[in-house]
């Protein structure tokens, strides 16, 4: 059951990044803003050939291998560490699907598109799909630095018990044969 949850939420990350495209695309033209929140937010559109936040510009098939090298990692993560724990599986889920979002325009365009556009502080321009990537590596770090040790404590406490309780099963299974 939690594969088809995590299916989801990547699924409906691409979605969302997909479709806030599509109305930037529609709606604002290449290098122009509308003022989404004065003074906080707008919505500009831009073309961005680089990584995240338009680093590295024009090196589409290196961001590409790198981006689909990252999602076979994220998937096999999510299918070998399945039910370990929550934070774990909703990080991974939405690095995987904002990856899959940015990888799409790549792909298509070769470029992805960035519209939000900070304007209270100096900020590169980004998209749906580049705040779930960073929103999840950082819920993973923490998961990696805080959570992680005490999960694999517990697991290790799991199979000491289960162990100890074989060998008591094996020594009540004795027979006095000696």
């Amino acid at each position: 059951m939690q594969y088809l949850w995590m299916t989801l939420f990547a699924a409906g990350i691409v979605a969302a990044d997909q479709f806030t495209k599509y109305l930037v695309l529609q709606n604002i033209p290449l290098h122009s803003h509308v003022d989404f929140l004065p003074g906080i937010l707008n919505l500009t559109y831009v073309r961005n050939t680089g990584a995240a936040f338009s680093m590295f510009s024009d090196n589409r098939w290196v961001f590409m291998v790198f981006s689909v090298i990252a999602m076979m990692i994220m998937t096999y993560l999510l299918v070998k560490f399945h039910g370990r724990h929550w934070l774990l599986s909703v990080s991974l889920a939405a690095v995987l699907g904002g990856g899959i979002g940015n990888m799409i325009d790549r792909v298509l365009s070769g470029y992805v598109v960035d519209f939000l556009d900070f304007q209270f502080m100096k900020f590169a321009v980004f998209n749906v799909a580049d705040i779930f990537v960073t929103c999840g590596s950082v819920a993973l770090a923490v998961y990696i630095l805080f959570i992680e040790p005490k999960v694999e404590k517990r697991l290790q406490e799991q199979k000491e018990a289960a162990s100890a309780a074989e060998e008591g099963t094996h020594e009540g299974n004795d027979d006095g044969d000696q």
